[in-house]
This record gives structure tokens, C-alpha cells and sequence, in this order.
């Protein structure tokens, strides 16, 4: 593979580091994927998981930052829909990605590089980006000062941190080139590099390279 392709850089805003100055971001890229084969995923919530002090730690987070009133973390699904047994299956990426959502207790996102161009920022949105919610037609708007994953042109990828994801950057059966991610708000968050660690051990044999990279206020950019 040409290391010139698939160019990316993914990043951690000065101005969200002035409001969540301990965030972290677990990252892997997963190139050259060959999705024909993946493995399937278990889509289950470990048995022991102590979840309702977590989730309520979220809500409180979402509280606290400007959005959307309905907005949830992510996890928040998954966990929920893990307890009554109506998880279901997705897509082969999109399961592996939610099982290790699962694994580690943190949200998990993966976005289409080929859609995403060579930028992915974490930033407050100044209110007048565009955003094309999953499964919509009609653009929407972030709000002003909302926690929001950006593309290089400005363009809402993931409204919320990780709530409402775009439809022009999601997965697809098609997608080969793929940037995961996982925040960690403050340390009172589990870590998402656990479920990250599982997630490059199930691509390992169907990728062309993986790179794992972690953000955080000393590193707040990675590059390749």
C-alpha cells in the first residue's frame, strides 16, 4: 500500500480541551480492510457489569455540556438494549465495533476514511456546521458550544461526542478504510483501550495495517 493514501490526521481541539480538559480518545485505523470474512461478533453485555452508576455518570455529562436535551451516550443503547436481549446485529464493522463498546463499558464510533477525508477533530461546534442525521434527508444543525466530532471541512460527523452519528461517514459493507474511536471524559470514565485492543485483535487478519494511537491533552493530535 501506498503509505501516502489513506493520509489522516485526528485530533483534540484547543477549545474542547478548555472544557473537558481530561478528555482521552482510545483511536485505531484499520486499513486495506478485507470485510468479506470478519468474524461475528457476541453482541452481549458481560454478566457481571455494574452499568446504572456509569450511565448515570453520563447523564450527568450530557447535562452539563450544551446539546441536544435527548441526546445519550452511546453506550447508553447498548446497554440498555443488551438487558432486554433486543440487541441486533448491524454490519459486520459496526457489530465488532459495539461489542467492544460493550466490553469496555465506553462508546465506540467508526467512520469511513474514503468519506471522511484526511481530518477528524473533536471540537465545540460554533452552531452553524451542517449535519445529515443518520437515516435523513433534511441537514440539521449542531448547537453553539456542543461537544461534536468534525470533519476537515466542518462538517458534523457525530453530534454529542458519540449520540447521533452522520449518514455521510457511516459504515458500510463497502467500506475498507476505517478510523475507530472512544472517549474517555476524566478518569472516572473506564478507559476504552481494553475493547480497542480486542477490536485490532478481530481485524488483525483482515487488515492491511492497523495503527493504534491515544489523544489526550499532552498528545492532543495523531497523524500518519
Amino acid at each position: 500500500m501506498d503509505m501516502r493514501e489513506n493520509a489522516m490526521r485526528v485530533e483534540l481541539s484547543p477549545a474542547l480541551l478548555g472544557r473537558l480538559p481530561e478528555m482521552e480518545v482510545e483511536g485505531l485505523l484499520a486499513l486495506d480492510l478485507q470485510t468479506a470474512d470478519l468474524p461475528m461478533a457476541a453482541l452481549a453485555l458481560a454478566e457481571e457489569a455494574d452499568t446504572e452508576a456509569l450511565l448515570q455518570r453520563w447523564k450527568a455529562l450530557y447535562r452539563e455540556l450544551p446539546g441536544d436535551k435527548k441526546a445519550r451516550c452511546s453506550l447508553e443503547y447498548l446497554v440498555k438494549a443488551a438487558q432486554k436481549d433486543k440487541l441486533r446485529s448491524i454490519l459486520p464493522l459496526v457489530d465488532l465495533y459495539n461489542q467492544a463498546s460493550l466490553l469496555s463499558l465506553a462508546p465506540f464510533g467508526g467512520e469511513d476514511i474514503d468519506k471522511l477525508g484526511a481530518k477528524l477533530v473533536l471540537d465545540l461546534a460554533r452552531g452553524d456546521e451542517t449535519f445529515l442525521p443518520l437515516g435523513r434527508t433534511e441537514i440539521e444543525r449542531p448547537q453553539p458550544g456542543e461537544a461534536a466530532w468534525l470533519n476537515g471541512e466542518g462538517e458534523v460527523v457525530c453530534r454529542c461526542l458519540n449520540w447521533l452519528e452522520s449518514d455521510r461517514f457511516k459504515l458500510t459493507e463497502a467500506s475498507r478504510n476505517v478510523v475507530f474511536v472512544s472517549e474517555r471524559p476524566d478518569a472516572g470514565f473506564p478507559s476504552g483501550a481494553p475493547g480497542m485492543d480486542w477490536l485490532a485483535r478481530q481485524l488483525a487478519p483482515h487488515a492491511g495495517s492497523l495503527i493504534r494511537f491515544r489523544l489526550h491533552a499532552a498528545a492532543p493530535a495523531f497523524a500518519r
